[in-house]
């Protein structure tokens, strides 16, 4: 596994955390606060896809479930016949890592050519607020 410190994000890495953060919903725009106040701090390349690490200032409300992940996001990419997925990971609750893999191939050395999608023809809000309030309850974010 070949890792990159102080990683600068890809424009495709900045799509797939815009589109697994997208939503009109107080837990993901809690989300979007800890992403814009996060550090890159490495890459990881596994030869099948990459793992995005950050580091989220403590001064950040956490978020409630604090772990699980989001992953209704698919892409297609140049290089990669069968497309890949995307998770992003929430650990202690706080934005963890981003995961993009490749459903069938090695993956490329250039993603500057994409495009991303939901798991149906748009992302069900419905459906990912079920899931997220299986696992803790209702979903809420706390002040540190």
């Amino acid at each position: 596994m070949e890792t990159q410190t102080d990683p600068e994000p890809t424009v495709f890495e900045k799509a797939l955390l815009d589109a697994l953060l997208a939503g009109d919903h107080p837990f993901l725009a809690a989300l979007r606060g800890q992403y814009a106040r996060a550090t890159p701090t490495c890459r990881e390349l596994s030869g099948a896809g990459l793992f995005l690490n950050f580091q989220v200032p403590p001064d950040q409300p956490a978020v409630t479930p604090r772990n699980f992940e989001i992953g209704d996001v698919y892409f297609d990419l140049d290089g990669l016949p069968h497309g890949g997925g995307a998770l992003l990971f929430v650990r202690d609750g706080f934005i963890s890592f981003l995961e993009a893999f490749s459903h069938d191939g090695d993956w490329p050395e250039r993603t500057d050519t994409f495009a991303i999608h939901y798991v149906g023809p748009s992302r069900d809000f419905q459906q990912l607020h079920r899931e997220l309030e299986s696992r803790a309850g209702p979903i809420q974010h706390s002040d540190p």
